[in-house]
């Protein structure tokens, strides 16, 4: 038997979870994945909201809700804590903002194309909203930490271009 934890995630996390995750209308169901581990270890067993996190602000969030085993909601509780579920939105969305960074950076060395038009292109094949991530944010994380990232791709194909 299954039961489901209640979450408000950002936008594009809970984005992220129905589309890498099986969901069934009703919830996410995380399987084995890497992010299960995760998210038992935000469970709690009773709803209690710390001092600090009363004037924490959910606005913007989206209710959704996740699938875990019986034995983890016996063993660990059903409940997640404003700050847990803010951890939790943080860690997918830091994952998902990564992985486009890396697609703009890899497509402006190998194929040439300019940062801003790969980013923009990525945004928009997935369809992504300005609710979700912006193009300024995108924009302003990748040249604060990317700009290393296509040196290191650019060295790797020296290697390569030499071996042969």
């Amino acid at each position: 038997m299954k039961h489901t934890v209640d979450v408000k995630l950002q936008p594009l996390a809970w984005r992220v979870l129905r589309e890498e995750f099986h969901y069934d209308g009703t919830a996410v169901d995380l399987g084995q994945s890497w992010l299960y581990n995760i998210v038992t270890l935000c469970l709690r067993r009773h709803p209690v909201t710390a001092a600090w996190e009363i004037g924490r602000s959910l606005q913007g969030m989206v209710d959704g809700k996740i699938y875990i085993t019986d034995y983890d909601f016996n063993r660990y509780g059903g409940y997640m804590s404003t700050a847990k579920m803010a951890n939790l939105s943080l860690i997918i969305f830091r994952r998902e903002r990564e992985k486009l960074c890396r697609l703009t950076a890899t497509s402006h060395i190998m194929a040439g194309v300019s940062r801003d038009t790969a980013m923009r292109h990525f945004l928009i094949k997935g369809g992504y909203t300005d609710e979700e991530i912006t193009f300024a944010a995108l924009r302003k994380h990748y040249q604060r930490h990317y700009r290393h990232f296509e040196d290191d791709i650019l060295h790797d194909l020296k290697e390569l271009k030499e071996q042969k």
